[in-house]
């Protein structure tokens, strides 16, 4: 019969480390450790960039007046042409279209960079574009 049962396994014979080893794993964990701070660092940063970056849609700013220059120069050339002669847009149906259409515009842009209901100022634009194709008519 043999000590077998007496001897240890050999996983769990404990080798003694050399310093080399210890420094080594020493080293290790202090750089991973030096790493998940520099990682933390960099997160901290990036999500303060991220708040301070205002992100330009122009579609969804309701303070943008660009939207408001652009309509109100298409609603002017509509009006100016209903009081020119010969540019098409004297009688008809789709002048009072247009005019109602490009007012209506104008004044929805206008009353959303007021802060204010978008369909008020396109009813209201389009009242003043109607009221104006009819003076055109007289004029």
């Amino acid at each position: 019969m043999t000590h077998s049962a007496a001897s240890p396994l050999p996983s769990q014979v404990k080798k003694p480390q050399s310093r080399s080893e210890r420094s080594a794993r020493k080293l290790r964990a202090s750089k991973a450790a030096q790493c998940a701070v520099q990682a933390e660092n960099a997160q901290q940063t990036q999500d303060a960039d991220a708040k301070s970056v205002k992100q330009n849609n122009a579609f969804a700013d309701k303070k943008n007046i660009m939207w408001v220059l652009l309509s109100g120069a298409m609603a002017l050339t509509f009006v100016v042409m209903l009081f020119l002669p010969d540019t098409g847009m004297g009688g008809g149906l789709v002048s009072t279209y247009s005019a109602m259409l490009w007012c209506g515009f104008f004044g929805a842009a206008l009353w959303r960079y007021r802060a204010t209901s978008g369909w008020a100022g396109f009813a209201y634009g389009s009242v003043v574009g109607l009221v104006i194709q009819f003076i055109s008519q007289i004029i």
